[in-house]
């Protein structure tokens, strides 16, 4: 995987409390395990990590966007994934996203799946 600007994400994440920069840190190398391979982008001004393929928005897998008190991991194309685990949240038109606001709370294989699913959407 492309990793851009390690130094950025550690800026992103200045201002972040311990717990929401252990849950960044995690879902990025979650995705990076998935998504053998993508892009990786720190996105200041977004406030969010990117993943895609050939760094193009239309090949956006996910983004992981640390908030105040938890952490989004946002799919643009979250209408078509299945979600037999009911983690996305949202009501846009195509994007959906799945809040974590602990590791512990989490159910990581059925995030994996939805990361897996949206990273074979545009490969």
């Amino acid at each position: 995987m492309e990793e851009e600007g390690t130094n950025e994400f550690e800026e992103l994440l200045e201002n972040s409390t311990p717990e929401i920069a252990e849950i960044s840190r995690a879902l990025c190398a979650l995705v990076r395990g998935v998504c053998v391979g993508a892009t990786e982008t720190v996105q200041l001004g977004w406030k969010s990590v990117s993943y895609s393929r050939g760094g193009v928005m239309k090949g956006a897998i996910c983004a992981v966007c640390p908030q105040a008190k938890w952490v989004n991991i946002q799919f643009l194309q979250g209408t078509s994934l299945g979600d037999p685990g009911g983690l996305l949240e949202g009501a846009g038109k195509t994007m959906r996203h799945v809040k974590i606001h602990s590791l512990d709370g989490t159910d990581m294989d059925a995030l994996r799946e939805l990361i897996l699913q949206a990273d074979q959407l545009v490969s």
